[in-house]
């Protein structure tokens, strides 16, 4: 149990809300704020009033997604003065993972479709990022190596948490929405082939060369880092589902 909070981030946007089943896409904005990091355990949500304001919908509608995630353990309420709506893990079950409709989606298709998107970011946060963006990505890899030497499934978690934040780094909402739609459609993948074991010294060593190459600003390297880090996700992939498909056989 958490005997602080902290203050809600200022930088947590929420973007206006138009459908049938509001409450699921005020579920994912939060889950997307606490996979990206920018909501960490400890965390206090805005107030349900300012939630309502930010995303357009009625007061219900956000108690129904606030329920959603404490009933998933992701959120604590408290009442009082020191109440209010608290994250209390950054372990996300899948469920509540933003995949209809792609979980039958190939990872190499999905690697396919993410790397366009993730090499942009990239020299988007060369441009744009500032020492606080590059600190948060350097605690991030450090829990990485940490997540590596763990037998949990955390190290999927940290791995994701980091190009999330070259996304935020970015400041291109629309590029960042895309990202986090294709990361959360690979971890509902991954999870429905089993934990996913991997090189993780050489995953975090492509980690390590695509922070130090957005560090520099320089396009060409980015390019570069970019490249290996997904030609070692294309191949892993690949793998998985070569062994998918001899099962199936």
């Amino acid at each position: 149990m958490f005997e602080a909070t902290r203050r809600t981030p200022l930088a947590l946007r929420m973007h206006e809300i138009d459908a049938a089943r509001a409450h699921e896409e005020v579920v994912d904005q939060i889950v997307y704020a606490i996979r990206s990091g920018l909501l960490q355990t400890g965390d206090r949500l805005p107030t349900i009033e300012e939630l309502a304001e930010s995303t357009g919908v009625s007061k219900p509608v956000i108690g129904e997604a606030v329920r959603v995630l404490r009933e998933h353990g992701v959120v604590e309420s408290k009442r009082g003065v020191q109440g209010g709506v608290t994250v209390v893990t950054d372990d996300v079950p899948i469920e509540l993972l933003p995949a209809r409709g792609w979980r039958q989606a190939a990872l190499t298709e999905l690697v396919e479709a993410r790397r366009p998107i993730e090499t942009m970011l990239s020299l988007l946060a060369a441009e744009r990022a500032d020492e606080e963006d590059f600190a948060d990505m350097r605690e991030t890899i450090e829990m990485l190596e940490e997540a590596a030497r763990q037998p949990d499934a955390s190290f999927l978690r940290f791995d994701h948490r980091f190009h999330y934040q070259i996304g935020r780094a970015a400041q291109s909402e629309m590029l960042a929405f895309f990202q986090h739609r294709i990361l959360s459609a690979i971890a509902v993948a991954l999870e429905s082939y089993g934990l996913f074991h991997e090189d993780r010294d050489l995953v975090v060593s492509t980690h390590k060369e695509l922070l130090h190459a957005i560090e520099s600003r320089d396009p060409d390297r980015i390019r570069r880092a970019t490249d290996r880090h997904f030609s070692t996700s294309d191949g892993a992939f690949a793998s998985i589902e070569q062994l998918i498909g001899e099962g199936a056989d």
